[in-house]
């Protein structure tokens, strides 16, 4: 925690910002570094930067997708928390998914000597790992990552409490003795979270009297324009489908969409995940099922308390995996679930 000011005015420098602001590759909350002058950078003394206080403290959060709005609802808590603290906390990721920058990003937190790492399981776990090694306390978030075993903890989704909820919602629309006929959209397959809820489904979904069918699987690329041309596709290729399950948060949105305009919305059900505007939407009028959310607020405002009690108490976590919360949004409860998802839970003492 050598935080000299000037140190951090170099590190605003570094990510492009100061303060609030924003740039291409992240924005920078935190009390400290808006109050800090050039004169007082100046004039600090070896000495007093060694007697720097928790208000110094600097996490890092390397978002998956730096601007998507279901990712906005993490920085929204992450910059809550970093308020209420008085400590410096950039944002951070890419415009779209990529491993390699995300690890960069982490490589970069890593040299600047961040006293806190959140990120999510895309990006590889070997810079993960290696910022654990320089000391710094890491929280995953979304998805986990078996390979990094020493991090602080994992804050997600139950995956499996997700694909019963997505299946008790498909028997509201497919009956017991009826088959149900499925595809899946999710983001990506290129991290093991996509995998496992996949995997999650198609286990809980198999177990349906009627039989079961899992026709196609696509991919969004975290890209409304994408989903939508998928499950057109889709549509077109097996119309016997019954049940459109989105994985991924831009895709419950297209499909329904997808689904209105070719006036099959009596044929099939649509459920997705996350609560962004548009699904919200489609919940109020029928057009969505339900969606399985989770808290991505807390996966920024508990996950940097979660390090601070770590750093400044020595708290560690009873369990190294955590359920930030699941539950199914419907129309019978779109307008009070949210206060379900911003119940911080602190570590215990």
């Amino acid at each position: 925690m050598k935080k000299a000011v000037a140190w951090m005015l170099a590190l605003a420098m570094a990510f492009g910002t100061v303060g609030c602001g924003e740039s291409s590759t992240g924005t920078t909350t935190g009390e400290t570094a808006q109050k800090e002058s050039t004169d007082a950078a100046e004039t600090e003394t070896v000495e007093e930067t060694e007697t720097a206080t928790e208000e110094n403290l600097h996490f890092v959060y390397v978002s998956p997708l730096l601007s998507h709005p279901t990712w906005l609802k993490a920085k929204e808590g992450f910059d809550q928390a970093c308020s209420e603290l008085g400590i410096t906390g950039d944002w951070v990721g890419p415009q779209g998914v990529s491993a390699e920058e995300m690890a960069q990003l982490v490589d970069t937190a890593v040299a600047q000597k961040a006293d806190g790492i959140i990120t999510q399981s895309i990006c590889p776990a070997e810079p993960i790992n290696n910022a654990i090694e320089a000391g710094i306390p890491v929280i995953l978030v979304d998805g986990d990552l078996e390979d990094v075993a020493d991090k602080l903890a994992f804050l997600g989704k139950d995956l499996d409490k997700q694909a019963e909820l997505l299946y008790e919602e498909a028997c509201k629309h497919v009956g017991q003795d009826e088959k149900i006929v499925a595809s899946i959209q999710c983001a990506a397959l290129n991290a093991q979270i996509y995998v496992d809820q996949n995997n999650a489904v198609e286990e809980v979904f198999s177990q349906h009297p009627g039989g079961f069918e899992l026709v196609n699987v696509t991919m969004s690329n975290s890209d409304k324009a994408t989903a939508t041309t998928e499950w057109q596709n889709t549509f077109n290729t097996y119309p016997e489908i019954n049940v459109a399950i989105n994985l991924a948060g831009e895709a419950g949105a297209a499909c329904a969409g997808v689904v209105n305009e070719l006036g099959i919305s009596d044929q099939v059900m649509v459920l997705a995940v996350d609560d962004n505007d548009e699904t919200l939407d489609y919940i109020e009028n029928d057009g969505i099922a339900g969606s399985v959310v989770t808290s991505f607020y807390n996966y920024g405002y508990q996950a940097a308390y979660w390090l601070y009690q770590n750093i400044t108490e020595g708290r560690v976590p009873a369990e190294k995996s955590n359920d930030a919360g699941t539950y199914m949004v419907t129309k019978e409860n779109v307008d009070t679930y949210e206060e379900l998802l911003k119940q911080k839970v602190d570590l215990p003492e």
